[in-house]
């Protein structure tokens, strides 16, 4: 297995945990929701200003990563981040499918 899809599982993780870290400094602001929307979407680039759109697309990169995750855990020394970085990738995806209802 080459190491470079353990890199890439970690890239994408990062990048939903820092959106989703985004969205939290957002909520945490006194300001109405619709105004935190605005807020959120304002960092994005204007063909990605969509709730779902991200929703959708943090979804597909998280399960990548869940992925590539499980195949990198028959790494040596990878087993225990891979295993860890497979769950939490899977539980959050998992999150994220659920706010979409």
């Amino acid at each position: 297995m080459k190491p470079y899809k353990f890199l890439i599982a970690v890239v994408l993780l990062l990048l939903c945990l820092t959106d989703i870290a985004w969205w939290f400094t957002i909520t945490d602001r006194e300001i109405s929701y619709e105004a935190m929307q605005a807020s959120y979407l304002s960092i994005f680039p204007p063909f990605l200003q969509s709730l779902s759109l991200l929703t959708w697309l943090m979804i597909a990169f998280l399960v990548i990563a869940a992925v590539f995750f499980m195949q990198s855990r028959k790494e040596k020394g990878l087993k225990l981040v891979a295993n860890g970085g497979m769950i939490l990738s899977f539980i959050l995806a998992f999150w994220q499918l659920f706010s979409l209802m």
